[in-house]
């Protein structure tokens, strides 16, 4: 899921990850006010992961919707355990 529109600070970003997407599209305000647009969202939004207890940006995706956040999790597991299996192999 990509969020689109409407995105102009690190909060815009953050409420679409935690509905659900894992990609935000800021084209519009890097119209209006150029690329450096894109490193004040992203300090705005490592700011609110980071108030907001989360690690990184893979762990806010649709925390707002329990079956995407809780299945995302589960995937996020079986990886890790399979990276151990490996790695300890």
């Amino acid at each position: 899921i990509i969020g689109v529109g409407g995105v102009g600070s690190g909060r815009d970003a953050y409420e679409k990850l935690k509905a659900g997407a894992s990609l935000v599209q800021v084209y519009s305000m890097m119209v209006y006010e150029g690329p450096g647009v894109v490193s004040r969202i992203r300090k705005e939004l490592a700011d609110l992961l980071v108030e907001n207890g989360y690690k990184s940006v893979e762990d806010v995706v649709g925390a707002d919707c329990e079956d995407i956040y809780w299945n995302r999790v589960e995937e996020r597991v079986k990886k890790r355990m399979e990276a151990e299996k490996i790695v300890t192999v």
